[in-house]
């Protein structure tokens, strides 16, 4: 069995113009996204690079949200500029899924293409009530 290495996706919404980029790991999931939206991808293939050039100076910073689940971001000078997907529920996990993007993040290739998804959203309260 080959193993992948990980990948930059750049990705965008149908309802808009803004790209985006995550890592997703060798085993397809996501580990981390870009915090600001990108005007193109021209754009956000640069942010990849300037991310993968200066991770390792780049600060730390793990919270606990209101229901007491972990979340990493990396920020530059006080500015989020990459945040995890998802969270943990021990720090400990937390702080380990930030150092697998600090090490994957200068290896990983970034994908060619902008890739396009439909954003979906929920149906209304009233759309899920069951009528009777």
């Amino acid at each position: 069995m080959r193993a992948v290495p990980p990948v930059f996706q750049l990705y965008r919404f149908s309802d808009g113009d803004a790209v985006w980029w995550r890592l997703v790991s060798p085993n397809g999931r996501g580990i981390a996204r870009t915090s600001i939206s990108l005007a193109d991808g021209a754009a956000a293939r640069e942010s990849v690079d300037a991310i993968r050039s200066r991770v390792g100076s780049l600060a730390q910073v793990l919270r606990l949200t209101d229901t007491y689940r972990w979340q990493w971001v990396l920020t530059q000078d006080g500015a989020p500029v990459v945040q995890g997907i998802g969270d943990q529920d021990r720090r400990v996990r937390c702080a380990h899924a930030c150092r697998n993007f600090v090490l994957l993040a200068p290896i990983a290739r970034v994908e060619p293409v902008v890739a396009t998804y439909r954003r979906e959203t929920s149906p209304s309260r009233s759309a899920r009530r069951i009528q009777t």
